[in-house]
């Protein structure tokens, strides 16, 4: 009979701290069995269901299970969106303006979808200009306007011996649909883009012996061209009686200057001349110039061209 009683107790206990697991635990005291069922009772509630421990290992074997799962499929797919190549939209552009250089037939490139005589460009292209008896060029991808697409810049980083560096641009080429591009700015033989940071270029050129144009530039996105902020016409009219060279500068703002032969130093159209042109100038020159530091990081890709 003591034995039973202490049965009951241990019981009881039992099922209160067992209401933490389950949603009911049965009042009803167990029946007075012999010790075999009373130890099974202790063991299992009434309602059939597992004890606390086999539903804490069952319920840790699913989590694990559960967690090993997701842990994998969490995993591949990290891996996938790793390991997946991003695509470059210029890729088709590059390997043809290589392969012009490669085996040069004209002085520009207009791009893979025009060739020769049998595809002329659109009037006003701008065409990048074809080097011959290089070993390799470089570009970059650069989000200009951060419109989530990315701009292609062919060209590369010049330091020079004060410790400084500019980006030198051979072009600047867009997107303006799938696989389909337009070239928004090149220099010339005898002139140096460069790339100022933000959306800004300028570029630095000789028109002729006695004339020289800066020009500074802001990438429209919503044009697909580059802006003409300003320029700066620098025109040499010989040498004055005590054989000093005579300077005249002029500045245009907006696209104003139109080179026809005549002086800019004579055009309506100038904004103002001489050292408030010049003053002026650096002024916009400075604005231009004032992400330039961003540039250093450009990382840039070889493109081997033998």
């Amino acid at each position: 009979m003591k034995k039973t009683i202490l049965t009951k107790v241990v019981s009881a206990v039992l099922c209160a701290s067992m209401a933490m697991s389950f949603a009911s635990c049965s009042a009803k005291a167990p029946k007075e069995t012999d010790e075999e069922e009373e130890t099974t009772l202790i063991s299992k509630p009434e309602n059939g269901g597992e004890t606390s421990e086999e539903t804490s290992e069952t319920t840790a074997e699913t989590t694990e299970a559960t967690t090993e799962a997701t842990t994998e499929a969490t995993t591949e797919a990290t891996t996938t969106a790793t390991t997946a190549p991003k695509v470059n939209p210029y890729d088709r552009f590059i390997v043809d303006y290589a392969n012009a250089m490669k085996d040069p037939s004209d002085t520009w490139y207009y791009g893979p979808d025009y060739e020769g005589d049998t595809v002329f460009p659109p009037e006003g292209t701008v065409g990048l200009y074809i080097f011959q008896n290089i070993e390799a060029f470089g570009y970059t991808l650069v989000d200009l306007d951060k419109d989530g697409t990315d701009e292609l810049i062919i060209g590369g980083k010049r330091i020079y011996g004060d410790g400084t560096s500019s980006v030198d641009v051979t072009g600047v080429v867009v997107l303006t649909g799938e696989d389909e591009y337009k070239i928004v700015a090149a220099g010339w033989d005898r002139s140096t883009l460069t790339y100022t940071g933000g959306l800004m270029f300028v570029n630095s050129g000789s028109g002729g012996a006695s004339l020289h144009i800066d020009t500074i530039y802001q990438y429209n996105n919503v044009t697909k061209q580059m802006d003409t902020v300003c320029e700066l016409v620098t025109e040499y009219e010989g040498r004055d009686a005590d054989g000093n060279m005579i300077v005249h500068y002029s500045l245009f703002e907006g696209d104003n200057y139109h080179y026809n032969a005549s002086s800019a130093y004579e055009s309506e159209d100038a904004s103002c001349h001489d050292d408030e042109a010049m003053n002026k100038y650096n002024q916009m020159l400075e604005a231009a110039n004032k992400d330039i530091e961003s540039t250093s990081a450009i990382e840039w890709t070889k493109v081997p061209l033998n």
